[in-house]
């Protein structure tokens, strides 16, 4: 579980760059969804099995 305050950018297209660190350790497929009071939830895909 990752927990903090990370500063992110949206790019033109709309994507957002994962910080390093996180994407270290969550892989290189992963999920982001809104989450609980305007926080951003991510999930390793490789946990979640295959959608």
């Amino acid at each position: 579980m990752f927990i903090g305050e990370y500063e992110h950018n949206v790019d033109a297209k709309g994507r957002v760059i994962m910080p390093s660190k996180l994407r270290e350790d969550i892989g290189d497929k992963f999920i982001i969804t809104k989450g609980l009071d305007g926080c951003l939830f991510a999930y390793s895909r490789s946990r979640m099995g295959k959608l």
